[in-house]
């Protein structure tokens, strides 16, 4: 019986992963195409990756089996804060937790000229040893490193380098930080398109004032605490100008003095004692196209305590909030009937104004109120709306709170 064959049976080959950006796969493709000669099997997902496979799962599984790693670093993996060979390489450094410090299995590769020392790359990658090979190309020192490899021999310790303090390296990371990629347009997706390009030109403005340095920034910051302080801490309802007393003091005596009606006369007169004694201060001018028109209010035509107190509560309003906003409020020259807004509408529409300012005191004579009302001319949507009861009304109280609610008229 002849004697049985004692050798070893073929050690199977040492296989290699092979990590990188899509942008650099002419290179990867010249290194897998080395690497089989060379006695060693490549990883490599455009290959092994077949239709209906799970693709996530697969690469997790080849990068807990295979003997190396080798991760192709290049100035588009340093262009790229985003990408999944990113998570390829969190794995493999997850996966050198179990391995002992001399063990062989972390491989970086440079591919161009890009700096080993400022890399974007996990801190484990920078305890081992880099090779350089420009566009992929096999030089003499990959050869032997691919020798040694399968052979089973442990690589060079890496040399020790400078490790920079906490502080600096801050800084070199904010100093690397690179732009954000311009968005693509998709398509049929260009209005979210244009909104991925808005985000861009923040994101890249803010990228830009981070690398300003820091006394400039500090500068810019202080100089917006100051201006956003100058301005005040106030709601949009609030107006900047402020009725001062003396002003207050006229409003209420042409309030009080005040014995018109609703012909036209008697608003109009009204319009011009407002102007006569506190133009000087606010440069009131009752003109018409007013982006805010003041319509009288009305009250029952039988009931002249109502009239008397809607009228002085009208004069009062008007003549606030034409200080408040000068030269952006009209007068006109009768009133609504019965609150019709639709009515109050059409005046403002003919008068070219964007809002319009009404009110008016209902018959009801258990709990009589005053309804004031701002509308918008465009569709009619009311901006806000209040009743007041009529006893024990406060025409200043009133005055203030309506000018408080009358929209921004500065730019329009």
């Amino acid at each position: 019986m002849p004697d049985a064959d004692l050798t070893d049976p073929p050690r199977p080959r040492r296989s290699v992963f092979l990590s990188y950006a899509s942008e650099d796969r002419q290179a990867a493709q010249a290194i897998r195409d080395a690497l089989p000669a060379l006695g060693l099997e490549v990883w490599y997902d455009e290959s092994e990756l077949n239709g209906g496979d799970a693709w996530d799962q697969k690469i997790r599984r080849q990068i807990r089996e295979c003997d190396f790693f080798m991760a192709l670093v290049s100035a588009q993996t340093e262009a790229r804060h985003e990408g999944y060979f990113r998570r390829e390489w969190r794995l493999a450094v997850e996966r050198t937790l179990d391995m002992a410090d001399d063990h062989t299995f972390l491989l970086p590769v440079l591919i161009d000229d890009t700096n080993q020392a400022g890399a974007r790359v996990p801190e484990k990658f920078l305890a081992v040893q880099w090779l350089r090979l420009p566009g992929g190309r096999p030089t003499a020192a990959f050869e032997a490193l691919c020798r040694r490899l399968v052979t089973g021999q442990t690589l060079g310790p890496q040399p020790p380098r400078k490790v920079p303090d906490q502080s600096a390296r801050a800084r070199s990371a904010a100093l690397r930080r690179d732009y954000p990629e311009f968005p693509r347009e998709e398509p049929g997706q260009r209005i979210r398109f244009w909104f991925h390009v808005a985000g861009w030109a923040l994101q890249s403005a803010w990228v830009f004032f981070n690398r300003f340095p820091k006394w400039v920034r500090f500068f810019v910051y202080a100089w917006l605490a100051i201006v956003l302080m100058s301005r005040g801490c106030t709601s949009p309802d609030e107006h900047p100008r402020k009725i001062t007393p003396a002003t207050a003091r006229k409003l209420k005596e042409i309030s009080d003095n005040y014995q018109g009606g609703s012909s036209k006369a008697d608003i109009a007169k009204l319009g011009a004692l407002v102007a006569r004694e506190i133009s000087h201060e606010a440069g009131v001018n009752p003109t018409s196209r007013s982006p805010l028109l003041a319509i009288p209010f009305s009250a029952p035509s039988d009931d002249p305590t109502a009239q008397k107190l809607t009228d002085s509560i009208f004069a009062l309003v008007y003549g606030r909030v034409a200080i408040s906003h000068q030269g952006h409020v009209g007068l006109a020259d009768e009133p609504v009937p019965a609150l019709d807004s639709g009515v109050a509408v059409e005046r403002g529409r003919a008068n070219h104004s964007i809002y319009v300012l009404y009110g008016g005191t209902d018959s009801t004579p258990a709990v009589q109120k005053l309804t004031v009302k701002i509308v918008a001319v465009a569709d009619g949507s009311v901006v806000w709306s209040e009743s007041y009861p009529v006893a024990g009304a406060d025409p200043a109280k009133i005055a203030a709170e309506v000018d408080s609610k009358v929209p921004s008229l500065e730019n329009d």
